[in-house]
């Protein structure tokens, strides 16, 4: 189960630790000093005379003054570190202080990826990725869709997203359905002609909550923020997602009981077919539940879903976490612009029977803050800021979770791209969409893999890697196994890989 970091008061007990040793060694030294003033060493007694002259009273006095002196001085500072010592004892951790500095355990550790961590654009290196970030969506993202075929006439394509987080605010205006937190979108107001933002299901209810609420529309409030990132992201880059929100989180936290009923209720939905569920999440491997959910990832891939999710964020020296790391889902991996491994992320397994690790930008994200008034791209940019209760601002991000999301519109806006290409050879929208969705499920790993240039080991995604001849050939090759088929649905699922 991944569990909330909450901050929380301690007692700093190592300080008193550490003062109280300071102590002694310091009463040590100066009692020592002391008597080493009035004492002659060993090695002059051992040479002293049989007859000892008569004492030298001057001298005597000398020594007697030093050491009251070297007694006095550590009288005064036994008593500053006892002072010092009760002001800490009485003085609690500040929260932040904790969050950052206390030891965390692995269960810990792991629903961080539930959690939204505003990067700090005061900082040098931050600004760096955020910099990074924003080249990568204008070389790569926005060059790849430049080089996107004029569609033909036809139904605009339409790729079903499950998206499972801690829910969606569609407030926002970077939704479109409102510009400030007091006109929120209900039930009864009157849908857009597109809508891209959908409710689906919240499992953070219990039974008694969903009777009293009008249909799933409580999957479209987020209290953290997260799963509002992710809805901005899957949609910035890929135009024909509609992403439906599956709320299994509020205080960022969850369990893989609630993931795995999100997508057995996907699997048997009969009014949407999904094409893809995108979990930024992780879990511990010792959380309850997880035989469950990666029987829930099993059966949603043989339903011909794909799934993506965040690798984790335990660093390079762990495996991904679940569910990313089983087989049939897709792991994202997060680096930065410029193609830098992140220091939390997991490493990336490379091997030509292997194909479902993949690098692609996981910080300095630019998303949607659900805090009113608060704009981190404002402050950056030294624009005005907003209203206090206007909620329109922007805050930057990292981590896999958002990774994912990055690697899940990229995984849509490919098949968008190869849609297009088959219309324009003249297939109809319903024949193109048959050919994407094998597409889809044959060959998207082989076409992700080949955004990248191993013979470098630059592993992070280039969109523009890709030509139109070499959807050209994969379409060819989803058009054989189309007419292989000797009935209704998808032949079985075998990775050719």
């Amino acid at each position: 189960m991944a569990l909330t970091l909450q901050p929380r008061t301690v007692e700093n007990t190592s300080s008193g630790r550490c003062s109280a040793q300071a102590v002694v060694f310091l009463a040590q030294f100066f009692f020592t000093s002391a008597t080493c003033t009035i004492q002659p060493s060993s090695l002059q007694t051992y040479n002293l005379p049989m007859a000892l002259p008569p004492p030298n009273e001057g001298k005597l006095y000398q020594n007697v003054q030093c050491a009251a002196i070297a007694c006095i001085f550590s009288t005064f500072m036994f008593i500053g570190i006892i002072i010092s010592i009760l002001q800490k004892k009485g003085a609690p951790v500040s929260n932040e202080t904790m969050c950052t500095s206390t030891r965390i355990s692995q269960k810990q550790k792991r629903s961080n990826l539930l959690l939204v961590k505003p990067m700090d654009c005061s900082r040098p290196d931050h600004l760096d990725k955020i910099e990074y970030w924003e080249s990568y969506k204008e070389e790569i993202l926005d060059k790849f869709k430049d080089m996107e075929p004029r569609q033909a006439l036809g139904e605009e394509p339409r790729t079903n997203v499950l998206l499972i987080d801690s829910g969606i605010d569609r407030t926002h205006i970077a939704f479109g359905f409102g510009d400030s937190i007091e006109e929120p979108y209900e039930e009864d107001d009157e849908e857009p002609e597109d809508p891209k933002i959908m409710p689906w299901r919240d499992y953070t209810l219990d039974s008694e909550e969903i009777n009293r609420m009008a249909g799933p529309w409580s999957s479209l409030q987020d209290i953290n923020g997260h799963g509002t990132c992710g809805a901005y992201i899957i949609g910035q880059i890929a135009e024909s997602a509609v992403i439906y929100s599956a709320r299994v989180s509020r205080e960022g936290s969850t369990q893989p009981g609630l993931v795995a009923k999100a997508i057995n209720d996907a699997i048997k939905s009969k009014n949407i077919k999904f094409q893809f569920i995108i979990m930024p999440l992780g879990f511990d491997e010792a959380a309850q539940g997880l035989d469950e959910l990666e029987k829930a990832v099993q059966d949603a891939f043989e339903n011909n879903i794909t799934l993506i999710a965040a690798g984790g964020n335990e660093g390079n020296s762990r495996r991904p976490a679940p569910p990313a790391r089983y087989d049939p889902v897709i792991c994202a991996l997060s680096c930065d612009g410029n193609g830098a491994p992140s220091a939390f992320s997991p490493s990336i397994r490379r091997d030509s029977q292997y194909k479902g690790e993949f690098l692609v930008p996981g910080e300095g994200i630019e998303c949607p803050s659900i805090k009113p008034g608060h704009c981190d791209r404002r402050k950056r940019l030294r624009l005005k800021p907003l209203r206090s209760d206007e909620k329109g601002g922007f805050t930057y991000v990292s981590g896999t979770s958002f990774a994912c999301s990055v690697l899940g519109g990229i995984s849509i806006a490919i098949l968008e791209r190869l849609y297009n290409l088959a219309t324009i050879e003249g297939e109809d929208s319903v024949q193109a969409a048959k050919l994407v969705d094998i597409a889809r499920n044959y060959y998207l790993r082989d076409i992700l893999d080949q955004m990248t240039r191993s013979e470098r080991k630059a592993y992070i995604l280039a969109p523009t890697q890709i030509t139109n001849d070499i959807l050209k050939g994969y379409i060819r090759c989803c058009k054989s196994i189309l007419e292989k088929r000797s009935g209704p649905g998808l032949v079985s699922r075998r990775h050719p890989w």
